[in-house]
């Protein structure tokens, strides 16, 4: 898994900001949440994440039946499968849309040159590894990981 991280790293890739703080949001609930709510502004203080940028996007996980919302004076946020259950891919993928490390990997449409790009196929081939990996890595493992 880091080998593939560094590559991503290694050739200025990265992930969006809505990626990066789905993966913390989501893992603030499975770390603190215990299947209790938990208040979008307490992940956003733990997290480092804007409030109402948190706000839009846990919106967004939710309509992606990731997350659940709790009303009342003691609601908030839960998980809405178990953290074994929520793939690292599933999440991005919610928050972000399909892992492509160039645009033309999700739209031939989207790059004039598509037709006739020397560097397309490297760019599917390694955006489905990146995605492999992703898919591979529960929230749970990213947690365990977190403890080690």
């Amino acid at each position: 898994m880091t080998k593939l991280v560094n590559y991503y790293i290694m050739w200025g890739m990265k992930l969006s900001s809505k990626g990066r703080y789905a993966v913390s949001a989501m893992f603030d609930l499975a770390a603190y949440g215990n299947g209790d709510p938990v208040t979008a502004a307490q992940i956003a203080e733990r997290q480092g994440i804007p409030l109402a940028y948190l706000e839009q996007l846990l919106a967004k996980l939710r309509r992606s039946g990731l997350v659940r919302t709790v009303r009342g004076p003691s609601g908030g946020y839960v998980l809405a499968k178990k953290p074994s259950a929520l793939s690292i891919g599933e999440i991005i993928r919610a928050a972000d849309g399909p892992v492509a490390l160039a645009e033309c990997v999700s739209g031939a449409a989207s790059c004039p040159k598509s037709g006739c790009c020397s560097t397309k196929t490297l760019w599917v081939k390694l955006s489905a590894k990146v995605s492999r990996v992703f898919d591979s890595t529960s929230l749970k493992d990213l947690c365990q990981e977190a403890r080690a």
